[in-house]
């Protein structure tokens, strides 16, 4: 081999190595690089978790703070003002609670039951239980004012109403009455006005009414004291007795 072959074989050595060193300081450089991003992008996503943690801190902070010491306490009293205020329209527009004062309405309602009536699109019909406004009328069990009249509707509008004070029969337009709720015959008059073999025509926007114990009930038998009853006297219908517990029922 001659010397130019030599300088020849020396340089293609020469270039060789050049390359392969610059090969692994371009592996180097991009090892170092991704080691670096892989590093940044470690840290930015500790520095988000950890602000996201500090943000969820924050926000259940502020949900403490806004939550007041006493808020409970206003939600139940309102609570309960409501349900109070929702009882009173129910008592004062639906239902009213009334005490039987007197022996008049025996056996269906005794003294001191107390029954439940309503007024709500009221028309009195015949049979009905109706409490009568006290400040209207004299109770006939205490000779007052101020005490709930209740007696049974025997007469409405237009109705005949006859008796038969012998017999004890009540009829009404020409009818006898089957009369399985009272206490007695109806043999009993007051003050004269209620005669035997006498129509009584019951007069307009008024109605005729007697207690279920015909011999103490004071009624419109009785003309001085309550005689027909205007209808806007009537307070309401008596729909259920509710006291006592053992004998509550329909009416």
């Amino acid at each position: 081999m001659n010397e130019f072959d030599n300088e020849f074989e020396n340089k293609k050595d020469e270039q060789l190595s050049e390359n392969i060193s610059s090969e692994i300081s371009d592996g180097s450089a991009l090892n170092f690089r991704s080691a670096e991003n892989s590093s940044a992008d470690k840290t930015d996503s500790e520095t988000a978790e950890a602000s996201g943690d500090k943000s969820g801190e924050k926000s259940d902070d502020k949900e403490a703070e806004d939550e007041k010491p006493f808020s409970n306490v206003i939600y139940w009293v309102c609570s309960m003002v409501f349900t109070a205020a929702v009882i009173i329209m129910i008592n004062i527009f639906l239902f009213h609670p009334i005490t039987v004062d007197g022996t008049s309405m025996c056996d269906t309602l005794q003294d001191k039951d107390l029954v439940i009536t309503t007024s709500v699109a009221y028309e009195p019909k015949f049979g009905d239980i109706v409490v009568i406004q006290a400040n209207k009328l004299v109770n006939g069990e205490t000779g007052l004012y101020g005490e709930p009249i209740i007696k049974r509707v025997i007469g409405t509008e237009g109705d005949v109403i006859r008796f038969d004070l012998k017999t004890g029969g009540v009829y009404r337009n020409g009818e006898l009455l089957d009369e399985d709720y009272i206490i007695g015959p109806t043999n009993q008059t007051y003050n004269g006005w209620v005669e035997s073999e006498t129509d009584y025509v019951v007069p307009k926007d008024c109605v005729f009414v007697m207690g279920d114990n015909r011999k103490v009930s004071h009624d419109s038998r009785d003309l001085k004291i309550i005689g027909f009853v205007n209808k806007n006297y009537i307070m309401g219908k008596a729909l259920f007795r509710l006291y006592p517990l053992n004998e509550m029922k329909l009416l």
